[in-house]
């Protein structure tokens, strides 16, 4: 039984292990206040799950599909022609990359869904004084099956005994004792 938040923790677990140039700074939920000084660094949440029906009758069946978002983010000192800007882009791409590279190489999350349905990614830039800071948008949207018992697990104790009564006439009970 797989859940959107089980993704989380697997991407969670693959980029970490892959050793990106994030080191150990990726955090999750990735809302984590932190420092420009930390970078690069990586966040991450869940961001949408969307559920589709797979099954008209029956027991409850989807395709489910989590969106993970990442925020890829890196810092570099301001220099002449604007080159701290080109380092600071090139920088974060490579980030990303190693993200991308660390999640579709995942064993651990490759047998918890059926695909990878799509990667997406944006760019950010900003200058601020002395330094250009770089981020990378990206969206993970991982498509999984959640069927009858991620949502109805039936509890049940040990039968160990049926008993019957018939109301037709004459009344008839039947008690049979079950064992192993």
């Amino acid at each position: 039984m797989t859940t959107s938040l089980d993704l989380l923790d697997l991407v969670h677990a693959a980029i970490l292990a892959a050793g990106t140039d994030a080191d150990d700074r990726i955090y999750r939920p990735g809302d984590w206040p932190s420092q420009q000084s930390t970078a690069p660094q990586i966040k991450l949440r869940l961001l949408s799950e969307n559920r589709a029906s797979i099954s008209r009758s029956g027991a409850p069946q989807f395709t489910t599909t989590a969106t993970i978002r990442a925020f890829l983010e890196l810092q570099e000192p301001a220099s002449e022609d604007d080159a701290g800007a080109g380092i600071a882009e090139a920088a974060v791409w490579k980030l990303k990359r190693q993200a991308e590279v660390a999640v579709v190489n995942s064993y651990p999350l490759m047998l918890q869904i059926q695909q990878i349905a799509s990667i997406r990614a944006q760019f950010a830039f900003k200058a601020e004084a002395a330094m250009h800071l770089a981020m990378v948008v990206l969206d993970l949207d991982l498509e999984f099956y959640e069927g009858p018992d991620n949502f109805a697990p039936v509890l049940a104790e040990d039968l160990d005994e049926i008993s019957l009564t018939a109301t037709n006439y004459p009344p008839v009970t039947l008690t049979a004792g079950l064992t192993e």
